[in-house]
């Protein structure tokens, strides 16, 4: 596990207490050199009940305001543990439109 994902997957877990979390380092299927640019995150928490997804997703913007001076993609995949059973899984993420890897 690299460094920014760790840190991902600690900061995560201390704010939301979350009762599933996937935090992927997606970079290798991106072009360039940087190791830890585009990370996936899927947070399944109680936390999201009253929130609409912008809110959500803009908890963790701010979350990770300073990591995002560093961090080139973040997709965030956020649901409540209702939505999360009904969804039984995240969406693959795209391929990247800078060049893939793969």
């Amino acid at each position: 596990m690299s460094d920014m994902q760790q840190h991902l997957t600690e900061q995560l877990s201390i704010a939301l207490n979350p009762v599933h979390l996937e935090v992927t380092n997606e970079s290798n299927n991106h072009s360039g050199p940087a190791t830890e640019s585009h990370f996936k995150l899927v947070v399944v928490s109680d936390y999201f009940i009253d929130l609409k997804l912008i809110d959500r997703h803009r908890f963790i913007n701010q979350l990770f305001k300073e990591e995002l001076n560093h961090i080139h993609a973040l997709a965030m995949h956020t649901y409540t543990p209702d939505e999360w059973e009904m969804k039984n899984g995240a969406p693959d993420s795209p391929k990247c439109s800078g060049g893939s890897k793969s």
